[in-house]
């Protein structure tokens, strides 16, 4: 199948690439700037001169990787940024292929685009409203399902993935498991909040079998691992693969109390500190996204999150024993 993958150079592009390349898939990789390290069959382009430009081959499909994930908040001098790249970019990804028929697109959302429940998050869960990045995530949904609805024979693929976590630097799990191992306080209280996760590995195989439904129309899928998880179940099968000493942890009441003395010092310093009502929310939030329907689909993960876990420790000890990068 002829592609076009954007955001190529993003965390989950990296991955993605070699997994469509193995797959059989060729075409062309995009981003802000040029991807390079292609696998063999695919071409790099920058985002704009592939939008600028009538494709040759046709493609067969979009998978849009694209995003803006850096504005928790809007601020008064870009308050619509969120919506600019997350909406408006996948509007012109569509217009794009529109113009060019191309008949597939695959859309990589976020779990961020629901509200959860109290207990489960589904596919049915309402979704996140107001400038933020969830809000136009799900903004984002409805052009995809719009340009599906909008002609007979059209397929798009929405998934939504949790927090995503892998052997790269921008990993998601990444400061937690450097906490876990360094033997600093990593879990609030017991632990035992619900949080969903996905590896790069189970995400990228998630996206090649999207690439393969035949279904016309939009379908909509929640990607995680397959094993239901907690903070606690992390941190501790973090420790045990590290070989480090079980994870410690700070008793909710002494948390509470100490987080706006850290949202102070962060104030005052300019620098984030280990514990602050942000993070403390975050680690109380459940977040609970089972993979169920993606599964009943037909999908099978290839990778347990242990095995993901070990994967990005193995990693990260590759990655402590080399040397330096110069310039």
């Amino acid at each position: 199948m002829e592609c076009v993958v954007t955001g190529a150079r993003g965390f989950v592009g990296r991955g993605l690439l070699p997994v469509l390349a193995a797959a059989g898939h060729v075409g062309i990789a995009t981003g802000r700037t040029v991807p390079t390290d292609l696998p063999a069959g695919w071409r790099g382009s920058t985002r704009g001169e592939c939008l600028a430009l009538a494709p040759s081959p046709v493609p067969d499909a979009v998978v849009h990787l694209e995003v803006e994930q850096a504005v928790p908040t809007p601020s008064a001098a870009d308050p619509d940024a969120a919506d600019r790249v997350n909406v408006g970019g996948t509007r012109a990804w569509l217009d794009w292929a529109t113009r060019h028929g191309v008949s597939c697109f695959v859309f990589v959302s976020s779990i961020q685009a629901a509200v959860p429940g109290s207990a489960c998050g589904t596919e049915e869960s309402p979704l996140a409203t107001g400038p933020t990045y969830g809000g136009s995530k799900a903004r984002a949904e409805g052009e995809v399902r719009a340009w599906a609805a909008a002609e007979e024979g059209r397929r798009a693929v929405i998934l939504r993935p949790a927090a995503v976590y892998g052997p790269d630097p921008a990993s998601n799990l990444l400061p937690f498991a450097r906490r876990v191992i360094a033997g600093r306080r990593s879990l609030v209280g017991t632990g035992a909040t619900p949080r969903s996760v996905v590896s790069r590995k189970n995400l990228t195989a998630a996206i090649a079998f999207a690439l393969a439904d035949p279904k016309a129309g939009c379908a909509l899928y929640q990607v995680s691992d397959p094993q239901p998880t907690t903070v606690v179940d992390l941190a501790t099968s973090i420790a045990a693969l590290s070989q480090v000493p079980p994870p410690r942890s700070i008793p909710l009441p002494l948390a509470r109390f100490a987080a706006p003395i850290g949202d102070l010092l962060a104030c005052v310093t300019g620098r984030e500190m280990p514990l602050s009502s942000a993070r403390l929310a975050a680690l109380q939030s459940a977040s609970h996204f089972p993979s169920d329907r993606l599964v009943a689909a037909g999908f099978v993960h290839p990778q347990s999150t242990r095995e993901g876990l070990a994967e990005m420790l193995a990693w990260m000890a590759r990655e402590a024993r080399s040397p330096p990068r110069k310039g």
